[in-house]
C-alpha cells in the first residue's frame, strides 16, 4: 500500500529511540527557548534629527524553532501510523475467514481517509476481479425490452409505451428469454442490445403459471449466455444481478448479493412457485434478467422483488402477498434455471406449455364445510369439461374426490402436485364420494392446450 508524505517508509528501533532522547532532552531552558510562544522584546531607540525626537514603539516578535517542531510533528506522525497499520493487520487476520478486505488511502489536506470495500470470498481467492469479470462475460447477452400498446379513441389509433424489462440471450439464432408479466398484453416488443442495436421483437411463446415468456428477433453476432445448474446452489454463495432498473437510461446495470435461501415455494394465482431467494439488488425493469453464479453462468431468471407485503408497494406479479402490510429489505426472487429449461423448450416447440390436466373445475371442502352439509373432506367438483378424460370417467358435478392414486387430497395445490408427476396421455385412479358412496374411477390426463 503506498503512503503519501514520506508514509511508505518503515521505521526502524533507532528512529523510536531517537524520538525518546529527543523528547528527554527538551528540558525546562530548551522549552522556553524554542516555544511558539516564547517571545523576546526589542528595546525601543531613540534618534534626533533636524531638532525632532522620532520615538519607536517596543515591538514584538514571535520566533519558533520550525525545523526541531517539524521532525517532532512527523515522528509522532509515524509513531501513529504504525499503530494503526498494526491494529488494521490484526483486524484483517481476525475477519479473514468471512470476507476479503480492499483498504485505500487517500490525503485529504492533513487527514488520511479509509475506504473500506468487501468482497465475498471465492475458492481462488481472486476477489478483486470477480464481479468484473462477471459483468464483462455476461453484459453481452443481457438486453433490454420495450413494449407498447395500442391505443385507439375511435378517430385514430396510436402505440402507447407500456413498460420495459430485462431479457437474456440463450441462443445464436436470436431466442432471448424474459418474463411473462414484461411482455404480456403488448402490441409492440423492441429489443435493445448493449452494442446499442435495437430489433423488433416476435412473441414465440409465454406460461402465465411460471411467469416465463420466449421472443425471438432476427440479428447476427449474438452472444449467448451459458446456462448453470440451479440444483448445485448453495445458501451464502454469491449472485450477481444484471439488468435495466428503471428502462434503458440504467441498462446495464450490475449489483451483487448472495443466495439467501432455495426452493422458496411461494403460492401464486396459478399455484404454487418455486423461487431462489436473494439480496442482490433487484429493481423494476430487472424483471426477465439473468441471476448469475461466480462462474458467469445464469442460474435463474429475475422475476419478483418483494418491498412490501402489502400490495400496492410490492413488485409483484404472482400476486403472493396481498393480504398483510410489512416493508421489507433485500428480498428478490428469481425462477431456477434448471425449472425453466423444459419451460422454455416446450415454449420455443410448441409457443405453449403442454400440461397434464384433469378437465374439472374443484373448490375445496373443510372439515367445517364437511360438517355443515355432511359431506367428506375433499375436493368438490363444481364443473366437468366436456370431452375431458374426466367425462369420459363419468365424474360428475357434486362428486367430491377424496383421493389420486391412493394418497388422500384436500387442496387444490395436494391434487396438482400429483397430477405434475404424470404425462399428457397418463392414467390416474380418482378416488370420489357421490350421494354416501364411495367409488373409483380411470381417468386418462389430457392437454391444457386442449382446455377451453
Amino acid at each position: 500500500m503506498d503512503f503519501e508524505n514520506e508514509q511508505n517508509k518503515n521505521i526502524d528501533e533507532n528512529e523510536i529511540d531517537n524520538f525518546k532522547i529527543d523528547s528527554n532532552s527538551m528540558n525546562a531552558e530548551n522549552i522556553k527557548s524554542d516555544s511558539m510562544n516564547d517571545t523576546q522584546e526589542i528595546p525601543a531607540t531613540y534618534n534626533q534629527q533636524n531638532s525632532e525626537i522620532n520615538h519607536e514603539m517596543p515591538r514584538v516578535e514571535f520566533r519558533s524553532n520550525k525545523k526541531s517542531l517539524g521532525k517532532m510533528v512527523k515522528r509522532f506522525r509515524r509513531r501513529m501510523l504504525v499503530s494503526f497499520v498494526a491494529v488494521a493487520l490484526i483486524a484483517a487476520l481476525i475477519g479473514g475467514g468471512a470476507v476479503a478486505g480492499i483498504m485505500k488511502y487517500t490525503n485529504i489536506g492533513q487527514q488520511t481517509q479509509v475506504i473500506n470495500r468487501y468482497l465475498p470470498l471465492s475458492s481462488d481467492n481472486n476477489n478483486f476481479n470477480l464481479i468484473t469479470n462477471i459483468a464483462k462475460i455476461v453484459s453481452p447477452s443481457v438486453v433490454g425490452i420495450d413494449t407498447s400498446v395500442s391505443y385507439s379513441n375511435g378517430y385514430r389509433s396510436a402505440l402507447i409505451p407500456e413498460g420495459s424489462g430485462s431479457g437474456i440471450i440463450i441462443d445464436s439464432q436470436g431466442y432471448i428469454v424474459t418474463n411473462n408479466h414484461v411482455v404480456d398484453g403488448a402490441s409492440k416488443i423492441t429489443v435493445n442490445l448493449s452494442d446499442g442495436r435495437k430489433f423488433p421483437a416476435q412473441l414465440i411463446g409465454k406460461d402465465a403459471k411460471t411467469d416465463l415468456a420466449v421472443l425471438k428477433i432476427n440479428a447476427t453476432n449474438l452472444i449467448p449466455a451459458k446456462l448453470g445448474d440451479s440444483s448445485k446452489l448453495e445458501v451464502g454463495e454469491l449472485a450477481v444481478a444484471i439488468g435495466n432498473p428503471l428502462g434503458e437510461s440504467f441498462a446495464g446495470t450490475v449489483t451483487a448479493g448472495i443466495i439467501s435461501g432455495l426452493n422458496r415455494n411461494l403460492q401464486s394465482d396459478y399455484g404454487p412457485v418455486n423461487l431462489i431467494q436473494t439480496d442482490a439488488a433487484i429493481n423494476p425493469g430487472n424483471s426477465g434478467g439473468p441471476l448469475v453464479n461466480s462462474n458467469g453462468e445464469v442460474i435463474g431468471i429475475t422475476s419478483v422483488k418483494l418491498t412490501s407485503t402489502g400490495g400496492s408497494n410490492t413488485q409483484d406479479p404472482f400476486g403472493m402477498f396481498q393480504s398483510q402490510s410489512t416493508p421489507v429489505e433485500g428480498m428478490g426472487f428469481a425462477i431456477p434455471i434448471n425449472e425453466a429449461k423444459p419451460i422454455i423448450d416446450e415454449l420455443i416447440k410448441h409457443g405453449y406449455v403442454e400440461r397434464p390436466i384433469m378437465g374439472v373445475s374443484v373448490q375445496e371442502v373443510t372439515s367445517q364445510d364437511a360438517a355443515q352439509y355432511n359431506i367428506p373432506v375433499g375436493l368438490y367438483i363444481a364443473q366437468v369439461q366436456q370431452g375431458s378424460g374426466a367425462d369420459e370417467a363419468g365424474l360428475q358435478a357434486g362428486d367430491v374426490i377424496t383421493a389420486v392414486d391412493g394418497t388422500k387430497v384436500d387442496t387444490f395445490d395436494s391434487l396438482q402436485s400429483i397430477i405434475n408427476k404424470h404425462k399428457v396421455g397418463d392414467t390416474i385412479t380418482v378416488t370420489f364420494w357421490r350421494n354416501g358412496k364411495t367409488l373409483t374411477a380411470k381417468v386418462k390426463l389430457m392437454s391444457s392446450s386442449n382446455a377451453q
